[in-house]
């Protein structure tokens, strides 16, 4: 391989090292942190919400710890209640924890929340994607080291190659 190809391939390597793992965060890690979240009062009275259909929604709220949280009961269109689902670990978006889960269903839901001291709202937002977090910033990194290091060791290689020639 002559020096100016390992040059040009290093390069376009090394460009490619930086632009796909940007493109990989802003497409998969980025949108992880926006909650796209409805508010809903602690005031015991049935508050209506349209969200997505067939999403993965969470209830969340402005907390360090899920003891003494909110709680709320979710309704379906029909009246029947939505089970929540516990979650394990603290994930934290937005200042807000996510205290549990549960399926949009039709997308029609009717949230009420007793009033709890200490706070006066909690949200109805999408439910980060851990998978998709994680795998964006790894996979930025890894695509990075993978794609870069020979880039460099062929832009290296053509330099050095060029200053033997001349």
């Amino acid at each position: 391989m002559s020096p100016t190809a390992k040059l040009r391939a290093g390069a376009a390597m090394i460009l490619a090292a930086i632009v796909v793992p940007i493109l990989l965060v802003l497409t998969l890690t980025l949108p992880q942190f926006r909650l796209d979240a409805q508010t809903v009062p602690l005031d015991g009275a049935p508050h209506a919400a349209s969200l997505p259909a067939g999403a993965e929604y969470a209830v969340l709220a402005a907390t360090r710890t899920k003891e003494g949280a909110p709680s709320c009961v979710l309704t379906g269109p029909d009246g029947a209640p939505i089970p929540l689902r516990e979650v394990s670990g603290g994930v934290t978006v937005e200042n807000r924890m996510v205290l549990r889960v549960f399926d949009t269903g039709t997308g029609a839901v009717t949230a009420g929340c007793p009033p709890t001291p200490g706070y006066t709202e909690v949200a109805l937002g999408k439910r980060p994607d851990m998978t998709r977090l994680l795998g964006g910033i790894f996979g930025a990194f890894g695509f990075a080291l993978l794609v870069g290091g020979p880039g460099l060791v062929l832009l290296i290689g053509g330099l050095r190659g060029r200053a033997r020639n001349a």
